[in-house]
């Protein structure tokens, strides 16, 4: 079947169609502030935060409006670990 001209410049033209303007370019998200606790989770919970959510090994505590998040990993698994360990950071 033989093309004609018009057959293959209609899709192109179609395709290219009018040029359109970007929107304004969107701010950057400010950063969050994730600053190392050398306490560990146990540590804050007895000085009177409270776990106000958990999901898995990660609990978010929080005492008079600041958060701490915390991960923790407990003992055995593939390295080995003789002891449950947890990295807490504050949030605000």
């Amino acid at each position: 079947m033989r093309r004609t001209l018009s057959h293959t410049l209609v899709p192109l033209i179609l395709v290219a169609g009018p040029a359109v303007a970007q929107g304004p370019a969107v701010p950057p998200r400010p950063a969050t502030t994730w600053v190392p606790v050398e306490e560990p989770m146990s540590a804050l919970l007895n000085g009177g935060h409270r776990i106000v959510s958990a999901s898995g090994p990660s609990f978010t505590l929080e005492r008079g409006g600041k958060y701490v998040v915390c991960e923790v990993r407990p003992a055995g698994g593939m390295r080995g670990a003789a002891e449950t360990t947890s990295t807490c950071h504050r949030v605000n």
